[in-house]
């Protein structure tokens, strides 16, 4: 039995952790492979397999089953086997801070699942890592709770054990089985919002991993962003266009004349379909300038008037009054605040 075919793909490392659990729960995993429709080399942790999102989903299904346990999947997220955890955990949290871990991890998530797109921003004094399921797949519960279950405990292991969430929300129903997320969180949970979330204090995004290992983390990114560049899978408008944003913003070239240019489609075009993703582009601008900015602030590398010109403001009270407008802030005001939370975690 051949697996499904899909435009989205998910990496062999993901099913293995799913089938090394079920095979220390005495579960058959050959049985339930085929019934997925899985061949026999995604075992093969050598290789660079990637498997049919619905072959992921069939598998988390007839897993469930299997072993009676709806729970299954904040049962697999919450385990902590440094031994197991592939490339990608050991390139985020080997970064500096939680803030460039973060934005490394959204950046690679589609490595591990093109269906899921992962997103991090910084609202006031709190922190949001946002997972979102593609629209034209089926959402898959279990690898929902395993994905939230894992990046939770994982934090406490590798960043802090005291490590405290404000709310873990999750996009489907809230099921009988409510009890088992609290124990794993220790948080609020929230049920049928619009997309996976985990908040947290932004406070911690300075917070220097005590774990790091600088040339590690420098040779596996540069594997993992080859590998990324590489990658067929499907990039929304809106992240095609937060990338050219990123790319051209410190020369200036980020209106939308120039970035509908290199998307080979006119301006009309480019704000009839963001619209159609309820955008518009120059929401897309402050987003990447407010995120760019709040990463420069948080370190003292550079000047305020040359992140002003790094993210392409023609002065620095332009960027002040941006900034302002954006956080309620002046980029002084936030940068002091930066140093003075990084204090008080030394």
């Amino acid at each position: 039995m051949n697996a499904p075919v899909s435009p989205y793909q998910v990496a062999a490392s993901s099913v293995r952790t799913l089938l090394d659990w079920l095979r220390a729960q005495g579960q058959d995993v050959a049985v339930l492979m085929r019934g997925a429709g899985l061949d026999a080399s995604v075992l093969d942790d050598q290789a660079d397999e990637q498997v049919p999102y619905p072959a992921y989903v069939r598998l988390w299904e007839l897993a469930e089953a299997a072993t009676d346990n709806p729970a299954i999947g904040l049962h697999v997220g919450a385990q902590v086997d440094v031994s197991r955890m592939g490339v990608m955990g050991h390139i985020v949290f080997n970064n500096r801070t939680l803030r460039e871990a973060l934005e490394q991890y959204t950046r690679l998530s589609a490595l591990m699942n093109e269906a899921v797109r992962a997103t991090f921003r910084v609202e006031g004094d709190a922190a949001i890592l946002c997972f979102e399921v593609a629209e034209d797949v089926p959402y898959c519960r279990p690898n929902m709770d395993r994905v939230l279950a894992m990046a939770v405990t994982r934090a406490r292991r590798f960043v802090s054990p005291k490590l405290i969430m404000r709310e873990v929300a999750f996009a489907h129903p809230q099921p009988a089985y409510v009890a088992e997320y609290e124990a794993v969180f220790g948080a609020p949970v929230k049920f049928d919002a619009p997309c996976c979330r985990i908040v947290f204090d932004a406070g911690y995004l300075d917070f220097e991993l005590p774990q790091r290992n600088p040339y590690l983390h420098q040779m596996l990114s540069r594997q993992l962003e080859a590998w990324l560049a590489k990658l067929p899978f499907r990039k929304s408008l809106a992240d095609q266009v937060r990338g050219l944003i990123r790319k051209h913003l410190a020369s200036g070239r980020v209106d939308a004349a120039f970035i509908a240019h290199e998307l080979a489609m006119s301006r009309h075009t480019l704000y009839r379909k963001l619209k159609a993703e309820n955008l518009a582009f120059q929401a897309l601008v402050d987003e990447v300038r407010l995120e760019r900015a709040q990463g420069y602030l948080s370190r003292d590398k550079y000047s305020l008037s040359e992140i002003a010109f790094i993210l392409g403001f023609s002065e620095l009270s332009a960027f002040s009054r941006a900034f302002k407008r954006w956080t309620g802030q002046t980029p002084a005001q936030y940068r002091q605040q930066s140093r003075r939370k990084r204090f008080r975690r030394r």
